[in-house]
C-alpha cells in the first residue's frame, strides 16, 4: 500500500507537470487591477479635495496551459478566447502589447482634450490623416480600401485628424459622391463613393459617414496645462472615460465623486462618446473587490454588466456629456 501511494503521488506530479507544458490555443480573461485614479494623476493648478474616488479597472490576458484552461473552465469569472478567433490575440505578444500600449496613449491624450474642452481650454490637435482600421459590410468603400490605409483629403480639403474628417463630412448630405485620397503604403490612391447614413449613437440626430472604424494616424497635442499620468501598467484604450471624469474633478470645484467609490470603463472619442468594451464581468469583478459604489458602463455594455451587477450599481453611459449628468444626480 505504501508504495501504491507514492507511486500513485508521482503519477499525479508527472500529470500535473504535462499538464503544465502542453500549450492551447486559448487564453484566460482574469480581473485585473482596480486603481484610484486620483493618485496617478495630477492636473496642474488643480485641486484633488474630492471625498470619493474614481477607479478604472482593468483585465489581464493570460496564455493558457492545459492546466489553466481546466482551471479556466470551472473558474466562473474567467472567460476563454481562442486566439484563432481574435485578432490582436492571435499576434506575437510583444505586437500586442506595443499595440495595447499605443492605444493607451493615444486615449490618454483624447481623455485629457475632452476634460480640458469642458471647462473652456482648447488645445492644439495635429494628426497625419485618418486611419482606417475597419470596414462596415455595408460600407461604399468595402473593395476600394483597406485597414491600413490614410485618408489625407475629402474632395479638396485636406484631412489631419479624425475629428477634423468629421467636421468636414457634415457639411454634406447622405448619397452625395465625395472623392476620397488615400496612401496606402506611401503610394497615393483616389475613389469616389456616396456617404450613407450610420447607426445612431443616442437617437437624437442622423449620421452620415463612409462606414469604416477609424483613429487619427500619429496623433498629437499640445495641452495649456501639465497632466501627468501614471499609468504604465494599464493597457489599451478602455480606460479613457474614467480618466477624462479624474482631470475634469480636479479642475472644477464641484465633487462629482459624491463622496463615493465610482468605477468605470469606457472607449472615449475626441467628440465626447463612449463606446463599448470588451471584458465587463471581469472589470466588474474587479470593483466589487475594490467595494466601489458605482460602476459606469457604456450604454451597449449596460445588458451584459446587468448579469454581473449584483452588489454594485451599474450606470450605463451614452457619452461623456451624459457621464456627468448622471454623477451630478447621485
Amino acid at each position: 500500500m505504501y508504495y501504491f501511494k507514492r507511486y500513485f503521488l508521482i503519477i499525479i506530479i508527472i500529470v500535473l507537470i504535462l499538464f503544465n507544458l502542453i500549450p492551447t490555443p486559448y487564453f484566460l480573461v482574469i480581473p485585473g487591477q482596480a486603481v484610484n485614479l486620483g493618485e496617478n494623476i495630477t492636473v496642474e493648478n488643480g485641486e484633488k479635495d474630492a471625498k470619493g474616488q474614481f477607479i478604472i479597472t482593468s483585465t489581464a490576458i493570460i496564455k493558457a496551459n492545459l492546466l489553466l484552461y481546466i482551471y479556466g473552465f470551472f473558474d466562473p469569472n474567467i472567460d476563454l478566447k481562442n486566439r484563432n478567433d481574435e485578432i490582436l490575440l492571435n499576434m506575437d505578444q510583444k505586437d500586442y502589447i506595443n499595440i495595447m500600449e499605443k492605444l493607451m496613449q493615444e486615449s490618454q491624450i483624447i481623455s485629457k482634450v475632452v476634460a480640458l474642452r469642458k471647462v473652456g481650454y482648447s488645445p492644439e490637435i495635429s494628426g497625419r490623416g485618418v486611419l482606417i482600421k475597419g470596414i462596415l459590410d455595408n460600407s461604399p468603400v468595402k473593395n476600394k480600401m483597406l485597414p491600413g490605409d490614410v485618408i489625407i483629403k475629402i474632395d479638396e480639403k485636406t484631412v489631419h485628424t479624425l475629428e477634423n474628417f468629421s467636421e468636414i463630412i457634415k457639411n454634406y448630405n447622405s448619397s452625395q459622391i465625395v472623392r476620397i485620397i488615400f496612401l496606402r503604403d506611401n503610394t497615393t490612391y483616389s475613389t469616389s463613393i456616396p456617404l450613407i447614413k450610420l447607426p445612431s449613437i443616442d437617437d437624437k440626430k442622423e449620421r452620415i459617414g463612409i462606414g469604416v472604424y477609424a483613429d487619427t494616424k500619429d496623433l498629437q497635442c499640445r495641452f495649456p496645462l501639465k497632466i501627468e499620468i501614471k499609468l504604465e501598467k494599464i493597457k489599451g484604450p478602455s480606460a479613457g472615460l474614467m480618466i477624462a471624469l479624474e482631470i475634469l474633478n480636479q479642475l472644477t470645484e464641484n465633487d462629482l465623486s459624491s463622496s463615493l467609490l465610482i468605477a468605470g470603463t469606457g472607449n472615449l472619442s475626441m467628440d465626447g462618446g463612449i463606446t463599448e468594451v470588451d471584458g465587463i464581468k471581469q472589470k466588474i469583478i474587479s470593483a466589487k473587490k475594490r467595494k466601489a459604489d458605482v460602476f459606469l458602463v457604456p450604454q451597449k455594455n449596460y445588458p451584459e454588466a446587468l448579469k454581473f451587477g449584483r452588489g454594485i450599481r451599474i450606470i450605463p453611459v451614452n457619452d461623456f456629456d451624459d457621464a456627468i449628468m448622471k454623477l451630478i444626480k447621485l
